[in-house]
């Protein structure tokens, strides 16, 4: 090939070469203008100022646009949504976006720039940044007016009514009321429910006496912390009294942690000795602790008492036996 055909050659392909960079560059230029203005242009302190941004653009374009840069002085109050309208031959759409600003300093403000982007459907995109126009936030008073001006008069009110026509003495003398039958209701309920237990019949054995005793503590409503104390408080001595006299050792005057080591020495079995251990832990703990167990612990405990109580009996009293033998 000749050198005058290569040339010839070259020319052409860089003519191709424009021709096709110029289709792309039109393809990715699409419409699309900004706008930005401020109405009112000049307001005082904490006055509300909408930002709108105008986008025009072909209708094949989604337009989206960032809030408004934060800048010192200036605080965005509130978006408005967007708005979309079209022309008749649907040849261009316009866009338009309303930021509400509040200004905090006296002057010459800038508000932040507005980036607002587009994407074609091919997946082509671009942005535009759109700065506001100067926002001027100017003083309420004159320039130069520092003449000081009277307070305004007070406001001349009537005299207070009669002590009988006051509003707040019913009221006060309706709540004075309900507190009283509350309080009353109260201390009746706290009243029946810690009773004192009523003694067996003269002659009765211990088991007797002390079932007589847990029997008054069924059914009872525990309301309160007080109740709490007094129902564990009961078992308590209950049990402590019953051992004591079944078992014929001074029960009442020991700890629950002596009492569980005399509980060997005193002929108590040992599971009878672990009921009424781990019953008295958990009646100290209501009564010094003043922890409060649910009611259904509570009922399982008074259970457990009963069964301290049923265990020394003369057959359960023989079992033990037997079992400490074997052991």
């Amino acid at each position: 090939m000749s050198r005058r055909s290569s040339v010839a050659l070259l020319a052409i392909a860089l003519a191709l070469s424009v021709s096709w960079s110029g289709v792309a560059s039109a393809q990715e230029a699409p419409q699309f203008q900004v706008t930005a203005t401020l109405q009112p242009r000049a307001a005082t302190l904490g006055e509300h100022v909408r930002l709108t941004v105008i986008v025009h653009h072909a209708t094949d374009l989604l337009i989206t646009a960032s809030e408004p840069a934060r800048v010192s002085n200036i605080e965005l109050v509130a978006v408005e949504p967007e708005t979309v309208t079209f022309q008749e031959d649907r040849s261009g759409a316009t866009t338009t976006y309303v930021f509400v600003l509040t200004a905090f300093q006296l002057g010459d403000l800038h508000p932040g720039r507005v980036e607002v982007a587009w994407l074609r459907a091919d997946g082509s995109a671009g942005s535009s940044v759109v700065s506001p126009p100067i926002l001027r936030i100017t003083p309420v008073r004159v320039e130069g007016d520092d003449a000081l001006r009277p307070l305004k008069p007070q406001a001349v009110v009537g005299g207070a009514p009669a002590w009988w026509q006051r509003t707040e003495l019913p009221t006060g003398l309706a709540l004075l009321l309900l507190t009283l039958a509350a309080a009353s209701w109260w201390w009746r309920r706290r009243a029946r429910t810690i009773a004192a237990p009523v003694s067996a019949p003269t002659g009765a054995s211990a088991e007797d006496r002390a079932r007589a005793r847990l029997d008054r503590l069924q059914g009872a409503a525990l309301a309160d912390r007080a109740v709490y104390q007094h129902f564990y408080g009961e078992i308590s001595l209950v049990t402590r009294e019953y051992l004591a006299e079944r078992y014929e050792f001074n029960a009442t005057a020991l700890t629950t942690a002596e009492l569980d080591q005399a509980a060997e020495d005193a002929g108590i079995g040992r599971w009878q000795a672990r009921l009424a251990t781990g019953l008295l832990q958990r009646c100290d703990a209501a009564v010094y602790a003043r922890s409060r167990p649910d009611p259904a612990s509570a009922d399982h405990d008074l259970t457990v008492a009963y069964e301290v109580v049923e265990l020394s009996r003369p057959r359960y009293h023989g079992e033990q036996l037997d079992e400490a033998a074997s052991a």
